[in-house]
């Protein structure tokens, strides 16, 4: 969704409707997974999980009690969109965003490539792979026209760093503010017309984009040569919808989405395309070739890392557990799926002031994973969220 509309809507439900509330400010300080923090959490309990329990320094026994026993009770699991909001209600919801970003690092299917993505990011790295091998097609991200110069939807500088890395890269030309369907259907013309370069194609998709691409790849190319989609990187992809989009449907604010759309000259259903009602359904009969390799990138913001974009959206989504500021984090997840965890990012990635270096990271860790075949599946998670 773009951050024009939904900046607009929330500042008029917070001035009409009373939408908008505080959140604890508590100071934090300490190490997640090799990272510094430093930032503000919204409970003790998320302070201290992060400064004393992570860190094996148990000292309050009461809260590590607590903390032991959720784990004992999860067992190695990653925890369900509704697991992550009960625990955000008892607990709170910076640290059910700590526990996901820990259940995701610590998850078998996860644990070599974050640890191989650390490596591209903070050494030095080659890769010895053909990369003349390979077409990567961007996929932007909703109204990529008018803001994506300042979001990052319209991958203007990765598209530059992917030049200058030596990939073949093109830009996917998708109605700015088009549906899932629509946007599906022109995505899969569009692969179609380079799979007749014989080149492993590798797609590269944002917010909006990811659903787009997640219905193309299940609908359109069940007769494709094997070989020809290689990969699918899912950057905080809306796959199954945004609550935003839902927070907008009920009738007392209903006219607010009639406003903004009519102003902008928006199509309403596309916007409802990305609502969870719709979303969730798609999501659950979509099946994609088990030879794609798909490596979803999400951000795992605490509530005092959340930028100037997410602002007015995450404290709505708050109520239904951690979020990235416009989906909730395990609705960004693909079925059968790799994970990143880009712990302190919301859903604007641009604002991360080392995307250029982690961008390259993800080009590296792409072409290594697909030319070494390293494992590239992870079946539990999809299980759990399709219930």
């Amino acid at each position: 969704m773009t951050e024009t509309l939904m900046k607009t809507l929330t500042l008029l439900a917070c001035i009409f409707l009373g939408a908008c509330g505080s959140i604890p400010r508590i100071p934090v300080e300490g190490e997640f997974f090799g990272e510094p923090v430093k930032t503000t959490v919204d409970s003790e309990i998320a302070r201290y999980y992060l400064e004393n329990y992570l860190a094996e320094n148990n000292d309050n026994t009461e809260m590590a009690k607590k903390i032991s026993a959720l784990y004992s009770q999860n067992k190695q699991s990653i925890p369900s969109r509704e697991e992550l909001r009960i625990i955000s209600h008892k607990y709170s919801v910076d640290f059910a965003a700590l526990f996901l970003a820990d259940r995701l690092l610590n998850y078998k299917c996860n644990v070599e490539i974050n640890r191989a993505f650390s490596r591209h990011l903070n050494t030095e790295t080659t890769v010895n792979a053909d990369i003349a091998s390979y077409r990567v097609l961007f996929v932007p991200g909703w109204d990529y026209v008018e803001t994506g110069y300042f979001t990052g939807s319209d991958f203007a500088r990765p598209r530059e760093l992917a030049d200058e890395f030596g990939l073949e890269n093109y830009f996917v030309n998708l109605p700015p503010t088009g549906g899932v369907e629509e946007n599906a259907a022109v995505l899969a013309a569009d692969i179609a017309r380079h799979m007749l370069s014989n080149k492993k194609i590798i797609l590269v998709g944002a917010s909006s984009a990811g659903p787009a691409i997640h219905l193309a790849l299940s609908n359109r190319f069940s007769e494709r040569k094997h070989g020809d989609i290689a990969a699918w990187l899912n950057l905080g992809g809306i796959l199954q919808g945004s609550p935003i989009v839902d927070h907008y449907q009920t009738w007392y604010r209903y006219w607010l989405l009639t406003l903004a759309t009519w102003h902008k000259g928006w199509d309403k259903e596309a916007i409802l395309s990305m609502g969870t009602k719709q979303s969730r359904k798609r999501y659950a009969r979509l099946q994609i070739d088990p030879d794609i390799l798909v490596i979803n990138y999400i951000g795992i913001p605490l509530s005092g890392q959340i930028s100037r974009y997410s602002g007015e959206n995450y404290p709505i989504l708050r109520s239904e557990g951690p979020n990235d500021g416009l989906t909730l984090l395990t609705d960004a997840i693909a079925p059968s799926s790799l994970t990143i965890v880009a712990m302190g990012s919301d859903h604007f990635f641009a604002e991360d002031p080392r995307i250029d270096q982690k961008t390259v990271a993800l080009m590296k860790l792409l072409v290594t994973y697909l030319e070494k075949g390293l494992e590239r599946k992870c079946s539990g998670f999809a299980s759990q969220e399709a219930r």
